[in-house]
């Protein structure tokens, strides 16, 4: 049964994306490829298999799975987001995809029906990533494996709660960044043996990760997460690394961008 809290966050998820549909999708199809590819590394994806990615927003996974297993299924909250990874997987020419509004935390799959599931940077959107993490689990079949993507917060309370914030500043639908420990943890628990992981530190823009999450220069929000980024500085405790771009000379008398990272963690897991 869902709460009241649950409905709220799905509530600002949707709306988040419905308003960023379009520069977000077109971010994260072309510019995550490489992660989609080390994903199906990681999970041994194979022609035979039948994928789930939840929580698929525009098709930042399912687009690139497609095209190596026998069938993928695309679940998320947003209808915008929904649209932006059909057309896509049209103008691709993909026939072995199916897209459908669902629920994460309840996946429409009988148990042990399927091979793989995955997802991408959504665990941190989610109130209950446990559960999320426990339906990824309970679909697929003995020897079926779990994918995940997603940043990570500091294994230290303090810093990770500063990240958050700023996270969070960022983008309402935030809820917690968690760190590699705890993301092992919740396979483990839900009966998961971990196989592989990775970390990447891929580097981003500050403008740019504001505009994707729908904020431009002078928004409160921009404004107040860069007030923040700028704090961190400091002491650099949060894994964003940030320092100040050069100064761009067509730009006189703006602060100058931003450099940062965004840490990613991949994680696969297999079932017993």
């Amino acid at each position: 049964m869902t709460t009241s809290s649950e409905q709220q966050q799905k509530d600002l998820i949707r709306a988040r994306f419905t308003r960023t549909a379009e520069v977000f999708g077109a971010y994260a199809v072309s510019y995550r490829v490489r992660f989609a590819e080390s994903l199906m590394r990681l999970v041994s994806a194979g022609k035979g298999d039948l994928v789930i990615d939840l929580a698929c927003g525009p098709g930042t996974l399912a687009l690139r799975f497609a095209p190596q297993v026998r069938h993928v299924y695309g679940l998320d909250l947003t209808p915008a987001m929904l649209s932006s990874a059909r057309n896509m997987a049209s103008k691709e020419g993909l026939t072995n995809l199916d897209f459908a509004l669902g629920d994460a935390q309840s996946l429409p799959f009988p148990d042990r029906s399927l091979d793989i599931a995955v997802t991408s940077y959504s665990l941190h959107h989610m109130p209950d990533p446990a559960r999320v993490v426990r339906e990824m689990a309970r679909v697929i079949k003995s020897g079926g494996r779990v994918g995940i993507i997603d940043i990570f917060a500091s294994e230290d309370p303090k810093a990770a709660a500063i990240s958050n914030h700023i996270e969070k500043t960022r983008d309402p639908s935030h809820t917690r960044t968690l760190a590699k420990s705890e993301l092992a943890r919740l396979l483990a628990d839900a009966g998961l043996r971990v196989i592989g992981s990775d970390v990447e530190e891929p580097p981003r823009s500050f403008d740019h990760w504001l505009r994707v999450a729908g904020w431009q220069r002078g928004d409160l929000a921009y404004v107040e997460t860069r007030r923040l980024m700028e704090d961190a500085m400091r002491d650099d405790v949060t894994g964003f690394h940030a320092k100040f771009a050069p100064a761009d000379a067509d730009k006189a008398g703006e602060a100058p961008d931003i450099q940062m990272v965004n840490r990613t963690f991949f994680i696969s897991a297999i079932k017993s």
